[in-house]
């Protein structure tokens, strides 16, 4: 069995030309840790809407294509014209992937395995500031759970989200079986807001 499944994202609104018209995005997801940097990129060539076998390779890391077309199937385009097209789809596909993808819909995904939490909306601030809550106060819980989550968060977004847990707790309690709620913040999430002062 796969340990990876493939998320398509539409692509009819990125802008191409009478040469190349962008279909989708196929983005490979591990499963438990979400999507991974790297997808392809399907296409159609010449207004004939034909998907081309081979797919364009992108790093959504970096917003590049990381390989273009063979000369033999520019067939009236200039080399530079069809760079200038990828570099300007490149920009729109970050975007669309990033709306379809965003930290709490990831975080929510990751979720759906601790049924004991939920994404609290009311409390974050996304993407900078995640929160989530215990659902059931009764419910077995261990701190290891939050920081398993931050991983399989900061895997599947490329960012480097902290965490921070808490809750009300007794002197007999074990704190790390008692938190009630968690954050995740992106590390540079204070020292931006610090230099806006």
């Amino acid at each position: 069995m796969s340990m990876y499944e493939i998320r398509s994202v539409d692509l009819k609104k990125v802008p191409g030309n009478d040469f190349i018209e962008f279909l989708r995005i196929e983005i490979p997801e591990r499963k438990g840790y979400g999507p991974v940097r790297f997808a392809r990129v399907r296409y159609a060539l010449n207004g004939d809407h034909n998907e081309q076998e081979n797919g364009l390779p992108m790093d959504l890391g970096k917003g590049i294509f990381t390989a273009t077309l063979e000369d033999e199937e520019l067939d009236g385009i200039s080399r530079e014209e069809l760079q200038k097209t990828l570099r300007r789809a490149a920009v729109e596909i970050v975007k669309i992937v990033r709306e379809k993808l965003d930290p709490p819909s990831i975080l929510k995904s990751i979720l759906k395995d601790y049924p004991h939490l939920k994404y609290d909306e009311r409390y974050s601030k996304p993407p900078d500031v995640l929160k989530c809550r215990v659902t059931d106060p009764k419910s077995p819980r261990q701190a290891e759970d939050i920081f398993e989550i931050a991983g399989r968060l900061n895997v599947a977004t490329h960012e480097n989200y902290q965490v921070l847990y808490g809750g009300n707790s007794s002197n007999d309690d074990n704190f790390d079986k008692v938190w009630t709620w968690f954050s995740l913040r992106k590390l540079n999430f204070q020292k931006v807001n610090s230099n806006k002062k």
